[in-house]
């Protein structure tokens, strides 16, 4: 009798060659906003309403969702904006098309594509926005790049990213924290769908590693080197949307920082 293949070998053979399935498949509860483990975590909400301020000043209309996930803030942003939403993973696309439908909000569109050659014609939106899809791309200028080139002139892009200047550690009560939050989740969720899910993140973060480490200072020279103006920086945002767990950790949790900046796209329409 053959032998079930190893969660991990699968990955491997799988990802990034294929689009699917991919490791991203596996982490979708994550990033799910009716997650109710997520809520303890982080305001969606507060993450919606800084970028609808931003956005709402360029007198925006339409916006391009680049590594939407499951669609946190797409289906936030909806109730303000026609909004179309680009993932590599067909599985977040998915889980973002059921809660569209139950939460009866309209997402005008779901593409599966890599944001680092986005299907779109130059200056197609009133306005693109990124979060936390920047660091796990080779090239994540080339993202910034397609982001800008289907925003039309004046229009503005916003990005939400882990600033990865300095290193990583978790302060003791964050690892404390964290640990109990791993056992809760294990004996709730069942141990195998968590073991596969660990599995996937260890893919993630192996085939990742390489990658360039984002941060602020990079992300801004390209949208300077693009001829787009910096209108906003925020380096804030991540006391702004602690949950109630986070805020208990003491805060930023320790680690890695956030920012966002916002840049507007010169020229004339």
């Amino acid at each position: 009798m053959r032998e079930k293949p190893d969660v991990r070998d699968f990955f491997v053979n799988t990802y990034p060659i294929n689009p699917y399935p991919n490791p991203w498949d596996y982490v979708v509860d994550g990033y799910d906003l009716r997650s109710r483990s997520r809520r303890l975590w982080i305001k969606d909400e507060v993450y919606a309403e800084l970028v609808k301020k931003l956005f709402d000043g360029s007198n925006c209309n339409t916006i391009l969702d680049v590594g939407c996930g499951a669609g946190t803030l797409s289906i936030l942003l909806a109730d303000w904006f026609k909004v179309y939403s680009l993932d590599f993973s067909r599985s977040m696309l998915a889980r973002l098309k059921t809660r569209t439908k139950e939460l009866k909000k309209d997402v005008s569109a779901l593409i599966n594509a890599d944001n680092q050659k986005i299907p779109f014609k130059s200056n197609s939106f009133d306005g693109t926005l990124c979060k936390f899809a920047l660091w796990p791309v080779p090239n994540p200028q080339e993202t910034i790049k397609e982001m800008i080139r289907v925003t039309r002139p004046n229009g503005r892009i916003i990005i939400i990213e882990v600033d990865r200047t300095n290193g990583y550690e978790l302060n003791l009560r964050s690892k404390f924290v964290y640990r109990i939050y791993k056992v809760v989740k294990r004996l709730t969720s069942g141990r195998s769908s968590d073991h596969t899910k660990d599995e996937a993140w260890k893919i993630i973060m192996e085939t990742t590693k390489n990658h360039p480490k984002i941060n602020l200072k990079f992300t801004r020279e390209v949208l300077e080197g693009c001829d787009c103006e910096i209108t906003v920086v925020d380096t804030s945002i991540k006391t702004k949307i602690n949950g109630f767990v986070s805020k208990f950790c003491g805060g930023s949790c320790g680690g890695h920082n956030y920012f966002l900046i916002c840049a507007e796209k010169r020229g004339r329409r």
